[in-house]
């Protein structure tokens, strides 16, 4: 008989130990919360292709902004396009650089590796 109660007791207090516990996100899972943040300031469509661990094409009208995610943190290849005429300015943002690219012939633009672990912006301007 000692021993039921002791096991009653037992299952009680497990009971209530539980319920005063909190289940927290372990912050690996924010890494996985990545995504791409895109503008286009220009009068042409734009297309941003990701290639890499989650890969995706990107079409962006003219004058607009947007996000698009998550994506899967690594190593990128990042490819903006116009067929605009014209010199455009092709920017990226994240993985710890900033760089920007111009592009001088029509229908081509800029392709970049990057690591992202951030947020990525991508973005194309006159």
């Amino acid at each position: 008989m000692k021993t039921k109660i002791f096991v009653l007791l037992f299952c009680f207090s497990s009971f209530f130990v539980s319920q005063s516990m909190t289940i927290e996100k372990h912050s690996m899972a924010r890494l996985f919360s990545i995504g791409v943040n895109y503008y286009n300031a220009t009068s042409y469509t734009c297309t941003i292709q990701l290639s890499g661990p989650t890969s995706h094409t990107i079409t962006v009208a003219p004058g607009t902004t947007g996000s698009f995610g998550p994506i899967t943190p690594g190593q990128y290849t990042v490819g903006i396009y116009t067929t605009g005429p014209g010199t455009y300015n092709y920017h990226l943002d994240g993985g710890g650089n900033s760089p920007t690219f111009i592009n001088n012939d029509n229908g081509h633009g800029a392709l970049y590796s990057i690591n992202a672990q951030d947020n990525l912006t991508v973005g194309i301007t006159n």
